[in-house]
């Protein structure tokens, strides 16, 4: 007789075997928000976020052949997993239909007076199980790339680039005009690169994907960036800022004026801590305007100005408009040019607190930026109050994490004592057998408070000399802690090139 008491788990924490999780089929699946966990004591464990009723479970234990055992899960969760575990067979089930089916407009959704039909054409399906799986595995990019003799898809997860998938060349055309389609961009026009955009909805959550084609030797090459705005903003210890220099962010963000910088090469998570440090000051209390290439995340009470270059909104036109605005705090989404440089730090300097993000790899380059932008050094050193130079290393699986004895080459390289354990993934389900799951920021802040700003004035000593002296623990050091307390791999560090 089936029970109807059911134990709650967190299924996060059940390492999921994917043959029994596929026994299951999909439909069955999805429409009862049950999936099959694992096989234990000649029982099938299945998750589901309430009682199934009793038609369901004689019809679960016909398709499995074995006895059953409930337990209760989120059922967010569930459908994660779902879409994760079934997503893959039904691309291939979607490309075996696009080479049977000779109708193209309906295929691609040209044509969608049909709304149904057009919903279920393959070439739409397949365009769709692509994202959905990119935003299941929360990649930052999705490539599709034409070759002579096959198409590759890959993903950027945790900044890393992995393959997914390789689909006949035959099938490409429709595809990328698919994704053209959806991105408004000219779908006749291939001989040059074009952008778009497309708001994409999965589930209850929307998200803003910007797409690029480029025209190469073999097709056009397509990347979509995908921005979740479901992602919710982080307090700086979420992000990996020790509680010390937390505080010392939230010394540079009390002041009333200055130039606040974040620095770091593309995808070292610049972005996110800028939205984070907006986030700590009190909107209600300050007139909090950004301008943003584009706009990320929407934050309560700051007004966000997204740049529109083909209608000439730029960064410097729109800092430009903000200062009559009566602002207290500008966020910059990056400064790029000289005329946007020469307007942040006049801003700076009258009285505006200013947050922006610099492309570079550390402090003292970012005075050395500015100058060679033209701005001169009295002005830099009175504007600076602080800069963050940042990176971002991957973090082991917990679920897979084990320990090892460290070699001698790590002993050497981390100062590390002969008896030192550290820490890797196996690779297991849940991290897709990459043996990492997640990201942490490593970094080092220059704090340029008044003491350090008077010492430059009264020396020899350069602006960057200043930086130098003002910085705290490096970046090399923050990394080879986090190797040592188990948070990221001594091949994390390596990578980083410190």
């Amino acid at each position: 007789m089936f029970s109807t008491e059911m134990k709650e788990v967190n299924i996060d924490e059940i390492l999921l075997e994917p043959d029994i999780v596929k026994r299951i089929p999909e439909e069955i699946a999805r429409d009862n928000c049950v999936i099959a966990l694992k096989r234990a004591d000649e029982q099938i464990i299945i998750a589901a976020d309430k009682t199934p009723d009793i038609n369901l479970v004689e019809e679960l234990k016909f398709i499995l052949g074995v006895e059953l055992r409930f337990v209760k899960a989120d059922r967010r969760k569930i459908y994660d997993l779902i879409n994760t575990y079934y997503c893959r067979e039904n691309l291939h089930h979607a490309l075996k239909d696009i080479k049977m089916n000779k109708n193209t407009s309906q295929m691609i959704g040209e044509n969608i007076s049909d709304i149904h039909k057009f919903q279920s054409s393959p070439v739409v399906k397949a365009a769709n199980y692509i994202i959905n799986k990119a935003i299941d595995e929360r990649a930052s990019d999705l490539h599709v790339e034409p070759f002579q003799k096959s198409v590759t898809i890959r993903m950027r997860v945790d900044g890393i680039i992995y393959e997914y998938i390789k689909i006949p060349r035959n099938i490409y055309p429709l595809l990328c005009t698919r994704i053209k389609i959806m991105a408004q961009m000219d779908i006749a026009e291939k001989r040059l690169p074009q952008d778009g955009k497309i708001k994409y909805t999965k589930g209850n959550f929307n998200y803003d994907i910007r797409v690029s084609t480029l025209p190469t030797i073999y097709g056009e090459k397509v990347v979509l960036r995908i921005l979740y705005r479901d992602t919710e903003i982080k307090n700086l210890n979420m992000l990996g800022f020790l509680k010390e220099d937390e505080t010392k962010i939230k010394n540079m963000l009390n002041r009333s004026s200055g130039l606040i910088l974040v620095t770091g090469p593309t995808g070292s998570g610049k972005t996110t801590t800028v939205y984070s440090m907006v986030s700590n000051i009190n909107a209600r209390e300050k007139n909090i305007v950004s301008i943003e290439d584009p706009v990320e995340y929407t934050l309560d009470d700051v007004n966000q100005v997204n740049v529109n270059s083909k209608i000439g909104l730029d960064f410097a036109r729109g800092l430009r408009s903000i200062l009559r605005q009566d602002p207290d705090v500008i966020m910059l989404g990056e400064i790029r040019d000289e005329e946007t440089a020469h307007m942040a730090i006049r801003a700076a300097v009258t009285g505006h607190l200013v947050i922006s993000t610099l492309h570079t790899n550390n402090s003292a380059e970012s005075a050395i930026r500015l100058k060679d932008m033209g701005i001169p050094e009295y002005f830099i050193r009175d504007a600076l109050v602080g800069i963050i130079s940042q990176r971002l290393v991957r973090k082991i699986c917990p679920y897979c994490k084990t320990e090892y004895q460290a070699s001698p080459e790590e002993i050497v390289k981390l100062n590390l004592s002969s008896e030192q354990v550290l820490y890797k993934g196996k690779g297991c389900d849940r991290c897709n057998h990459k043996a990492y799951k997640g990201r942490t920021v490593i970094y080092d802040i220059s704090y340029v408070n008044d003491y350090m700003r008077g010492f430059s004035k009264n020396s020899v000593l350069n602006v960057e000399n200043s930086i130098e002296e003002s910085r705290g623990a490096t970046m090399k050091e923050n990394c080879m802690e986090l190797v040592k307390s188990g948070v990221t791999t001594y091949e994390e560090f390596l990578r980083m090139c410190l």
